[in-house]
């Protein structure tokens, strides 16, 4: 009898972290707003912790600085098709485009045009 219990003890106890993890708002230090989904526009993300960093409302094909903490980034909506970003802070050189769901090393890009 003592051998059933103890594993679902364990069971409860880990389904009671899970769910605290989910429902606990995050921390009032944190510095960005926290990730959600579905969310809108051209959203840039940090990672360790999960937080928004940056967005845009709607493609304009305007050269803008990727935000310096930004190490993703996803279109959820506005009709963004292109997205190139560059190594460089004026839109310059080679560009690689962002709008795949891929993730990069903060700071490797400078600037992004959405178009």
């Amino acid at each position: 009898m003592r051998r059933s219990v103890k594993p679902a003890a364990a069971g409860l106890a880990a389904a009671l972290v899970a769910t605290l993890a989910v429902a606990l708002p995050a921390s009032p230090a944190a510095a960005g707003e926290p990730f959600q989904s579905p969310d809108t526009g051209l959203v840039f993300y940090s990672s360790y912790p999960t937080e928004i960093v940056g967005r845009q409302a709607a493609p304009d094909g305007v050269c803008r600085p990727v935000p310096a903490d930004a190490t993703w980034m996803l279109a959820w909506s506005g009709g963004f098709g292109s997205v190139p970003g560059y190594q460089t802070p004026d839109c310059s050189g080679q560009a690689s485009e962002l709008n795949n769901f891929h993730s990069w090393p903060k700071g490797r890009y400078l600037s992004y045009r959405a178009g």
